[in-house]
């Protein structure tokens, strides 16, 4: 029976939610599908896939987001944080009498299988979760402890299958409003299917030990029955995508075998199960998205996806170098390029989402196409790489200033305005993406011109020297016409990695001064108190790129202490499952982070770490000279 997308939320609203900062929704993923499940109950909060036709499909319970604030931070943040509360389940285990898991211990140090303790009733439970080729797998044990025999058990789902809200705190194309129709849940015995109408994906759910699911208006019930052999019960469940879409992924348990601290492989270990499984999802058998998030923002930004991308080819596991190829012929193929330049942002689909133009997004695909040469020796089967390139290159080259051989932007890293056109970090990126594509084209992978390639990035360099100087550092933009701005963002980590890229040397008098200002109290974007550190004034705290990118500049000058300092700050403000927050409260009390959701800066520092560690952090990274 139809279920309305907008009815009450789930059952399991019992008061409960996330008391503590650094507490989340755990998340798992195999690559096709990815799930998040409430920290102090161990219910499925959300189970997201991507869609060749739509974008991102997603049941969830949590109420929609209200369309008349659209556009409003306040009303974003809300809704942000309500997918973190518990109480919006899409799929639980409760009594039947009503009683529901208590979590009283949570165990995630295990990136890939997070394990629950605590009771229903008067029984004992453990809950874990895991991804499998087929799905997610959630198994719940009980014991009922000598003479305290386990109650009645049943599982529910309710909710709604939707496409994500996409709510943002700077938009620039909002989602029209649509419906995709009600909700379906069709009972085949101990398999629930849930479709809606306006929609091609569809979501199963499995009961293999047995049971029959019962459908009454929009929440099915599956009563499992107990045994008479003991106080022991285990009940298993699987949701998975219709059997006849592609499988997920076996998804390694481990990062690459390089010795990190025990802080440090924690957030790398994060990272790595985080991409694998839940942002790099398969579109099509070649093809793979590199989402931002799998909750708040289930779209694709290059920069973002760069970086993640960067982080799969630093570990090198077991299909990473497939997982890259893929997300590459995505870029090149599938990702729609109305004018020949890749938007801020995209769909899952390829569909643009905001069309801003940001100069840098259209180059980090050249420089991870590079990436990928480098570490494989060759470019992905499938695309007209010469062809491609050549098209990529020209658009990003029409936005050159023909005087001044800088690039262009109508949008800062920070997806606001620029109100200076000509960012530093973007004529960074533009001689970077030169120099690294001239590499494949002089190995012969591709037919383009070196020299004019070369040509291109050190007029742009030229242009740096001639236009950003401002006393003994860079500044960060200028219109050509002397108006120069002296802020520095989180979001710009081009400038902090110039002396890895051979942008400038390391000991470089005008790189250190810039990035001292950067990382200090006189920059306009630093956040003040008692753990301040570098922001963005896209929101307010301090954020974790920015200790990114203290780590970088403490990397470069050979400050071991200073790299440690920076990882133990990760290290406290990460959530409870190793996932780095966007930001957070420069005070400990309120203690704040913001998004409970982001590959990006777990991704840049997970590569950079295993990249260091194995002591290719520049042999892989720096122009070849």
């Amino acid at each position: 029976m139809p279920h309305d997308a907008r009815a009450a939320p789930s059952p399991m609203a019992d008061g409960r939610g996330l008391t503590n900062p650094a507490s989340k929704p755990l998340d798992v993923g195999n690559g096709r599908l990815a799930a998040s499940f409430g920290r102090t109950n161990a219910s499925l909060l959300s189970l997201l896939t991507v869609d060749p036709r739509h974008g991102s499909v997603e049941l969830l319970a949590a109420p929609p987001f209200d369309e008349s604030r659209r556009g409003d931070p306040e009303a974003t943040r809300a809704y942000r944080q309500r997918l973190t509360d518990d109480r919006f389940a899409c799929l639980w285990l409760e009594t039947t009498t009503g009683d529901l898991v208590q979590a009283d211990r949570l165990e995630a140090t295990d990136p890939l299988r997070p394990r629950w303790t605590g009771r229903i009733g008067k029984a004992s439970v453990e809950v874990e979760a895991w991804p499998t080729a087929a799905g997610i797998e959630i198994e719940w044990r009980f014991d009922g402890g000598g003479a305290v025999r386990v109650p009645g058990l049943r599982a529910v789902v309710a909710g709604r299958l939707d496409l994500p809200a996409l709510a943002e705190i700077t938009e620039t194309d909002p989602v029209p409003p649509g419906g995709v129709g009600a909700t379906v849940l069709r009972a085949e015995r101990s398999r629930l299917v849930v479709a809606a109408p306006g929609l091609t994906a569809s979501m199963v759910i499995d009961a293999p030990d047995g049971g029959a699911w019962a459908v009454d208006g929009g929440t099915a019930r599956l009563d499992v029955p107990v045994g008479s052999d003991g106080p022991h019960r285990t009940v298993r469940v699987q949701v998975s995508l219709r059997p006849e879409e592609p499988a997920g992924d076996h998804v390694a348990r481990r990062s690459a075998k390089v010795r990190l601290d025990p802080p440090a492989r924690r957030l790398v270990e994060r990272a790595l199960a985080y991409v694998r499984g839940c942002t790099c999802l398969r579109l099509a058998a070649d093809e793979r998205v590199l989402l931002t998030d799998h909750r708040l923002l289930p779209l694709s930004w290059t920069r973002d996806a760069y970086y993640q991308a960067l982080l799969l080819l630093a570990a090198d596991g077991p299909g990473d170098r497939d997982r890259v190829a893929g997300h590459l012929r995505w870029l090149w193929r599938r990702c729609a390029r109305p004018d020949g330049r890749w938007m801020r942002s995209n769909h899952a689909d390829g569909r643009p989402k905001d069309r801003g133009f940001q100069a840098d997004q259209q180059l980090f695909p050249l420089i991870e196409l590079a990436d990928y040469w480098r570490r494989s020796g060759t470019v992905p089967e499938g695309v007209d790489w010469t062809a491609a390139v050549r098209g990529a290159w020209s658009a990003a080259v029409a936005a050159i200033d023909p005087d001044s051989g800088l690039i262009a932007s109508y949008e800062n890293p920070a997806d606001d305005v620029a109100g200076l056109p000509f960012l530093l970090g973007s004529q960074i990126v533009l001689w970077y993406a030169a120099q690294r594509i001239a590499e494949i084209a002089a190995s012969g992978a591709i037919d383009l011109d070196v020299a004019s390639l070369v040509a291109v990035g050190e007029r742009t360099r030229d242009g740096v020297a001639r236009h950003f100087l401002d006393g003994d550092r860079w500044s960060d933009a200028t219109d050509l016409a002397g108006h120069r701005s002296a802020y520095r963002d989180a979001n710009d980590l081009p400038v902090a990695l110039a002396p890895i890229w051979g942008f400038c040397r390391p000991h470089d008098p005008i790189w250190r001064a810039t990035m001292v200002l950067a990382l200090g109290p006189d920059n306009p974007g630093y956040a003040s108190g008692p753990r301040g550190g570098l922001g963005s004034a896209h929101t307010d705290g301090a954020w974790t790129l920015g200790d990114v990118q203290a780590w970088i500049v403490a990397r470069v000058a050979r400050d071991e202490r200073g790299q440690a300092r920076a990882i133990k700050r990760l290290a406290q403000v990460a959530f409870e499952d190793g996932m780095l927050p966007e930001a957070y409260s420069t005070s400990r009390e309120p203690d704040i982070r913001v998004r409970h959701w982001f590959a990006w800066p777990g991704s840049v520092l997970g590569a950079l770490l295993l990249l260091d560690a194995r002591g290719d952090l520049e042999t892989f990274l720096e122009v070849a000279r």
